[in-house]
C-alpha cells in the first residue's frame, strides 16, 4: 500500500500545482476575453453584479440563488475520523487558525482524503491508510483532474490556446449559440 500511496500522492501534488497554474492562466484569459467580447453579453439597461474576486458577472443579486440545499450523502468513515482529528487541531475555538480549519472543511466536504492526509502531516497526526481506502485516494486525484478539465473547457481557453482557425471557429460558435453578431471591427488584429 505504501508504494501506491506514494504514487497517488505525487500525482495529486503535481495535479494541484497544474490546477493552480491553469487557473491563473484561465483567469488571465477570461479577463482578456471580457475586454474583447464582453460588450456582446451585456444587455442595455440591465444591472449586473460583479464578484470582485473572480470577475464573475451575474444578473441576479448574490444570495438570490435557489435556496434548495442539496441532500448530503454520508461521508466515508475514514474521512470522518480524520476530519475530527484535524478539527481538534485547526478549529479556531480550539486555538487553531481559521484558514487551516477552512482547508480541512473544504477537503472533507469534497471527500478529498489526500488533502486531509496532507494537512494531517502538517499537524503531525498519524493516520492509517488501508487497501480499502484506494478508491477514496483515487477520488481525490479524479476530482482535481475534473477541475482541470473544467478550466480547459471554457470558450476563453479555447480561443486563447487555439490557432487562427480555432479562434475563428470559437467566435462563429459564440455567434451561433448566443445569437449575436460580432462586429469585424472588434476582431483582434491577428484575425483580420
Amino acid at each position: 500500500m505504501s508504494r501506491f500511496l506514494k504514487k497517488v500522492t505525487h500525482k495529486y501534488e503535481f495535479l494541484k500545482l497544474e490546477l493552480e497554474e491553469l487557473r491563473e492562466l484561465g483567469d488571465e484569459y477570461q479577463s482578456k476575453w471580457g475586454k474583447l467580447f464582453g460588450k456582446y453579453f451585456v444587455e442595455k439597461e440591465s444591472e449586473f453584479w460583479v464578484n470582485e474576486e473572480t470577475g464573475e458577472l451575474r444578473k441576479d443579486e448574490p444570495g438570490d440563488e435557489d435556496q434548495e440545499t442539496p441532500t448530503k450523502s454520508p461521508k466515508p468513515k475514514k474521512l470522518k475520523e480524520l476530519y475530527k482529528q484535524l478539527s481538534k487541531h485547526t478549529h479556531p475555538d480550539k486555538g487553531g487558525e481559521e484558514d487551516d480549519f477552512n482547508l480541512v472543511k473544504e477537503s472533507y466536504d469534497n471527500e478529498d482524503l489526500l488533502g486531509l492526509l496532507s494537512l494531517a502531516g502538517q499537524f503531525n497526526i498519524d493516520f492509517e491508510i488501508e487497501e480499502e481506502d484506494e478508491d477514496l485516494l483515487l477520488k481525490s486525484v479524479t476530482s482535481i483532474e475534473k477541475q482541470i478539465q473544467g478550466v480547459q473547457s471554457t470558450l476563453s481557453w479555447a480561443y486563447f490556446t487555439g490557432d487562427k482557425g480555432k479562434k475563428k471557429a470559437v467566435l462563429a460558435m459564440m455567434e451561433q449559440q448566443f445569437n449575436i453578431i460580432i462586429n469585424p471591427e472588434d476582431y483582434p488584429e491577428e484575425l483580420l
